[in-house]
């Protein structure tokens, strides 16, 4: 089935496969307003309407309150006046909601349905038509933040920097490590910043941690955002240069200021609706992973890093808690404890030393935020398995243009990954085309935290 995918992507060019995403989901007009701006828009809309209604709805930190006798009335309503409702899941409401709908007018969504959760406003329906000042026992209610890594390849000084330490480890680098396709950037940070805020507004603070790098379209100052500079997390700076990701990620919990709870997240993952903190972590605290189906040791045979470390990080589990470990765990936004990870620094010193020593991925490395610390955590009783809707597209493969497609054409999983390993120079150039039409489409509305025009 792959390879006849495969073939059938290759029988349509570029440009039509674009054309499919397009008459999909045709984008709206664009607009120099930002996510945020274009929300506070349409909640005055809203608001108008609802004020002109003679249905008792009650506004509290933005949101409106109906009581369950009167939201079919008030649905109606809006819809008759031209707004498009969309009816929230579960996993974005409060368990203090008996549910909850976003409205956006159609002048801006037009038949996006999907776009309404990224403007909408918030209507909530509970029992009475108030809001409870309680929270509920089942919902979470800490600080969350939100921690990228993130790499601009194309940078000449950077790329010499790379070329001199892959003079020196060669041969002992492992397949993929140097990769181009793992260094190249197609902006798909700032789509997944433009999905951050156009579902999870209760985000605290996003730190994106870079090679002293930042990307010329974020604003230089922004109350939600700090670029964190690897020198400032890594426990040995002697260690830098690096280009290991596992390297990077073993220093992550070093961030000033981070909280306890935080969700790590690639930045070619994105968010594609709403949701609660509650997706992430138990409301007692305890950090959520979403385990993949795949066994690690029947994958570790192809000598890839990411194999090779689960082996490694399932070594680290039997040798301190006498349990095995099995499966890996799907290429999505991490759910962290920053307390564990540090505990698994403080345990085993010497391997997370070795690991953020690497300059590349190496056959010793733990993988630790993306796998590890899920196990680690599980052993302790501090993480549980979770569920997400999720989809992941191999942008180096043949089929990758249907999948984005379908993506385009489905209703939207919780969180998506767009991953490129590997892959040529030209290839990674039509890819580049392709991906920026497709984000373009699915996101198409700048972030608050984006520079004007630089999109």
């Amino acid at each position: 089935m792959t390879a006849w995918r495969g073939k059938l992507a290759s029988l349509l060019p570029d440009s039509g496969w674009r054309k499919i995403v397009d008459l999909s989901r045709p984008v709206q007009q664009s607009s120099s307003r930002s996510i945020a701006q274009l929300r506070s828009d349409n909640h005055g809309e809203v608001s108008a309407i609802i004020g002109g209604l003679e249905i008792p709805v009650t506004e509290y930190n933005s949101e409106f309150l109906v009581s369950s006798s009167d939201a079919s009335s008030l649905v109606a309503s809006l819809e008759q006046s031209g707004i498009v409702l969309y009816r929230l899941p579960r996993t974005a409401l409060s368990a203090n909601v008996v549910s909850g709908w976003v409205a956006a007018s159609s002048s801006v969504v037009g038949k996006r349905r999907d776009l309404t959760e990224a403007i909408g406003a918030r209507i909530t329906e509970t029992v009475d038509g108030s809001i409870s000042g309680v929270p509920n026992v089942l919902d979470f209610v800490s600080p969350v933040d939100l921690v990228y890594t993130w790499v601009d390849g194309s940078d000449n000084q950077w790329q010499d920097s790379k070329d001199r330490a892959l003079q020196e480890s060669h041969p002992f680098v492992l397949p993929t490590s140097a990769d181009r396709a793992r260094f190249e950037s197609n902006d798909e940070l700032m789509y997944s910043l433009r999905s951050v805020e156009s579902f999870l507004p209760w985000v605290n603070h996003v730190f994106i941690v870079t090679a002293g790098q930042k990307p010329n379209w974020l604003l230089n100052k922004h109350p939600k955002v700090t670029v964190v500079p690897h020198e400032a997390i890594f426990r040995k700076v002697s260690d830098l240069p690096t280009f290991n990701s596992h390297a990077i990620e073993s220093q992550l919990h070093r961030i000033p200021g981070l909280s306890e709870h935080f969700v790590y997240v690639n930045d070619d993952v994105m968010f594609g609706c709403a949701m609660r903190p509650e997706v992430f972590f138990t409301a007692s605290g305890q950090s959520k992973f979403v385990l993949s189906e795949r066994h690690y040791e029947s994958d570790a045979a192809n000598g890839l890093p990411v194999n090779l470390a689960a082996r490694n990080n399932g070594q680290v589990i039997r040798d301190r808690f006498g349990q095995c470990t099995t499966f890996k765990f799907k290429h999505v936004a991490h759910a962290q404890l920053k307390s564990t990870l540090e505990r698994i620094e403080s345990e085993n010193a010497d391997l997370v030393a070795a690991t953020a020593a690497a300059k590349f991925r190496s056959a010793t490395d733990l993988s630790i935020p993306s796998s590890l610390a899920h196990y680690y955590g599980a052993a302790l009783g501090l993480a549980v398995p979770g569920a997400v809707s999720y989809k992941y597209v191999d942008l180096g493969e043949g089929r990758a243009q249907i999948e984005l497609s379908k993506l385009a054409m489905t209703k939207r999983p919780q969180i998506i990954c767009l991953n490129q390993v590997a892959g040529s120079s030209s290839s990674l150039s039509k890819q580049r085309e392709t991906v920026r039409h497709f984000l373009e489409n699915y996101y198409p509305w700048p972030s608050s935290m984006e520079v004007a025009g630089k999109s």
